[in-house]
């Protein structure tokens, strides 16, 4: 990382030239009182100046604060000279703990399009794994209703979803090789409330068995008990035999399945029977793929 913590002198700190001569000191007496209590959470950010002394960038009542109380020093982050005025309020910016997924996502963004930086770039001049920013990214990357659950979730909401579920759910579509597997899963997540760790354990186990649903999978992961007739288990996935007989069974449902009692299903019920139906869709496609191939080469079970 292109940056540096050092215990600065107050006395060689002074104000940046684009910071404001008056400025709102509303708290900075309850933060002064903190600092005796817990200290300085966060370092102030400065930049090296030519004659010896420390220009503030960012950190006004922190540091206004610590000269309340007379402090010798402050943590200070000292930033790279490339950096510019624009990259370092992104900095700062992204220090902020009430910054929400969205807004942390755009200002990262923002920040590798202004220096022109790779995601690995990026990473270690923040000073964070690239794996850890990449997962910031990826909430940029899925439909609008599910970063409004995001949204929904951070300021408490009654969404389930996070940046992690976004995560968990790219790579499980990244895998299986089927772009439509994200919103089913994430999909699942909202509508079932799945917490980060069950999201996990139910991709798991689809991962595991291909034929299994999501509703299956939730079922195992919440120990439900499971309906008599639901596939028998192997020790390899469910069986062939069985996948079939359950595809043909479902499809005689919906072949004599009349139109207005679709129409009559609550809200909740249709949007169960849609994501069942966009899950079984990209299962279809899967089986028909492998079902296409030259028979030496097909290996069901």
């Amino acid at each position: 990382m292109n940056t540096q913590i050092i215990e600065l002198p107050l006395e060689q700190i002074r104000l940046g030239k684009n910071m404001r001569t008056f400025y709102q000191e509303d708290g900075v007496q309850g933060l002064a009182d903190s600092l005796e209590e817990v200290g300085l959470l966060a370092p102030i950010l400065v930049r090296e100046a030519p004659d010896g002394f420390y220009e503030l960038v960012a950190g006004r009542r922190r540091y206004e604060a610590a000269k309340l109380k007379e402090y010798p020093t402050l943590p200070a982050i000292v930033l790279s000279e490339n950096l510019s005025v624009r990259q370092v309020q992104l900095v700062e910016n992204l220090q902020r703990e009430d910054l929400n997924p969205i807004d942390k996502a755009h200002a990262v963004k923002a920040f590798m399009e202004e220096g022109g930086y790779t995601k690995s770039e990026a990473a270690a001049k923040l000073g964070v794994p690239r794996t850890t920013l990449t997962d910031w990214l990826q909430v940029l990357d899925v439909p609008a209703k599910y970063q409004a659950a995001v949204m929904s979730n951070f300021y408490g909401g009654h969404s389930p979803l996070t940046a992690s579920h976004i995560t968990l759910a790219k790579r499980f579509a990244q895998k299986v090789n089927s772009p439509g597997m994200l919103e089913v899963i994430l999909d699942g997540a909202i509508d079932y409330g799945l917490s980060r760790a069950e999201t996990k354990r139910v991709i798991d186990l689809m991962l595991e068995s291909r034929s299994l649903s999501l509703e299956e999978a939730v079922d195992i992961v919440r120990r439900k008990p499971r309906r008599t007739g639901d596939l028998h288990r192997g020790e390899r996935g469910w069986r062939v035999q069985d996948a079939v007989a359950s595809l043909s069974q479902s499809g005689h449902y919906l072949v004599t399945a009349k139109p207005d009692d679709l129409q009559q299903l609550s809200e909740t019920e249709k949007r169960e029977l849609l994501r069942t139906s966009r899950a079984l869709m990209h299962l279809l496609e899967d089986i028909t793929q492998l079902l296409s191939e030259p028979a030496q080469n097909t290996k069901l079970g």
